[in-house]
Order: C-alpha cells, then structure tokens, then sequence
C-alpha cells in the first residue's frame, strides 16, 4: 500500500457556509500494487500527535485536507482489509 500526496496552495476557496482566504490543502490518493483503493486515512499534527482530521476516500482512493495551518503533520492510512501493515507519511508541510 502506498501513499501519494500532493501538496497544493489555492488563492482562494468557498464552501457552503464559509469563505477562506488562502487555504492550505494537502491531498493525494492511496494505491495498492498500482491500483487505488478506498480507505481511512487520518491527519495527525507532527509537534502534538493531535488527531487533526479522520476521512474515508472516495473509491479511487482520493481524499483531500482542507483548510490547514502552515506546520508539519504526518498521515496514516491503513488498509481497508488489514492484509498490509498501516503506511505512513511524515513531514507533510502545506505550502
């Protein structure tokens, strides 16, 4: 199992209720032998070890965080089934 991540800066973003001036996003997709997966993946801030955000990808294994602070965190996805230890990545900085 592996992770992909892209690390991307928007200008500017809206959602429903709120508008957000220079988002941070960190987003990417997890993949198995090349083929994506859908799994859990969580984002953890590296400093605290704090559970920053816990989300299912969709069925290609996409998933997105939005909306971040400018420090280093670290992700954790862990297979769907468990025939794979859990894969993390570290020192993970939205710019």
């Amino acid at each position: 199992m592996k992770i992909d991540t892209a690390v991307h800066f928007n200008l500017f973003a809206q959602d429903a209720t709120k508008t957000y001036i220079n988002p941070l996003v960190i987003k990417g997709r997890i993949t198995e032998m090349g083929s994506n997966i859908p799994c859990r993946v969580r984002l953890f801030e590296k400093s605290t070890g704090r559970l920053i955000s816990d989300i299912q990808t969709d069925v290609n294994g996409n998933y997105e965080f939005r909306n971040l602070s400018k420090t280093k965190f670290f992700i954790v996805a862990h297979h769907p089934a468990s025939q794979f230890n859990a894969v993390i990545q570290d020192n993970v900085v939205p710019k």
